[in-house]
């Protein structure tokens, strides 16, 4: 079955629709608070990142310092990825704790999978263009301190989330979890239209659409939890999307402040690796962050001030719905 999918859709194109959605069977019911997507779209497989192996260690040549350059952005990607990967595997064993239903724990599960393809996606790329380039461990290099800090920052943003999981719940990260999600797909959707690598295109692509599969879930699982978080968890959920736009600016915003054209992003994009502008970059992190407090105002969930954004923030809770 998995191999007549595969032809179907092709490693090339990704489908350009979500499967049908389908009843759950029988005896397996849908909460008014659940869609019914939630049950089998969402964990339907598009794509797998070791079908792409080969391709990958094709793409080239580069030169070393090209290379390097492009290295150093999937290696961005990567720290982004893996702080998804163990939010959703440390979310779903607490939805299997609690018994949640079969809807959202399918749900987790399969967002996990997709992360641990991104994951694979991230390993496979470093491995073919700097082999000596551990996942987390960057040779020494001008762009090694910016990576240990975002390293750093996502293994600090990561024990926050873990703490918040274990007092709180999934409903509590919600917010940050959608912030990486919305940033990550958008830098996944702008690289599937400016790479001109087609294999790393194609990768974007399937990448963007799980980013799009993602949010809608958090979407739904935000309107199912929100409403019913204290005052002190909601204010917990703001500091949440706080740490996470810390970590998220580190990456999007990169050590350049004052250079818009920095080496690293000329070098990439000579050899195809259509990196957007940092004015860009900022613009992209912006747009994510207005939506996330569009979505968290609904249910009176404050939302913290970015000056440097020139995002205004909420200083209490105002509407206090659902308590």
């Amino acid at each position: 079955m998995a191999a007549q999918q595969q032809e179907a859709f092709g490693m090339d194109q990704p489908p350009t629709t979500s499967p049908p959605p389908q009843a759950p069977p029988q005896g397996r019911h849908t909460s008014a608070a659940e869609p019914g997507w939630l049950w089998e779209s969402v964990r339907y497989q598009f794509w797998r990142a070791a079908d792409l192996d080969r391709s990958i260690r094709h793409v080239g040549p580069f030169t070393p310092e090209q290379g390097e350059a492009i290295a150093y952005w999937w290696s961005l990607l990567a720290a982004v990825e893996g702080l998804g990967l163990r939010a959703y595997a440390a979310a779903f064993v607490g939805a299997t704790e609690r018994r949640d239903s079969e809807q959202v724990r399918w749900s987790l599960l399969a967002m996990l999978g997709d992360e641990l393809q991104h994951e694979q996606l991230c390993r496979m790329v470093l491995q073919h263009l700097t082999p000596d380039w551990p996942l987390h461990d960057p040779p020494p290099s001008d762009l090694a301190r910016h990576l240990h800090d975002a390293y750093e920052q996502a293994e600090q943003c990561w024990s926050g989330c873990r703490w918040t999981l274990d007092h709180h719940g999934i409903g509590v990260v919600e917010g940050g979890l959608l912030l990486l999600e919305l940033v990550t797909g958008a830098l996944y959707e702008g690289w599937a239209t400016t790479c001109t690598l087609p294999t790393f295109t194609t990768a974007f692509r399937h990448a963007a659409r799980d980013a799009q599969r993602h949010q809608a879930v958090l979407r739904a699982l935000a309107a199912r939890d929100w409403p019913l978080l204290s005052a002190r968890e909601r204010a917990e959920a703001a500091a949440q999307v706080q740490t996470a736009a810390s970590f998220l600016s580190t990456v999007v915003r990169g050590p350049h402040d004052r250079q818009p054209e920095p080496a690293v992003d000329l070098l990439a994009r000579h050899a195809g690796f259509g990196v957007p502008t940092a004015a860009q970059r900022q613009e992209l992190l912006r747009t994510a962050l207005l939506k996330v407090k569009d979505l968290q105002l609904r249910y009176g969930i404050p939302f913290p001030a970015m000056p440097e954004l020139a995002i205004v923030g909420t200083e209490k809770d105002p509407a206090r719905r659902g308590e």
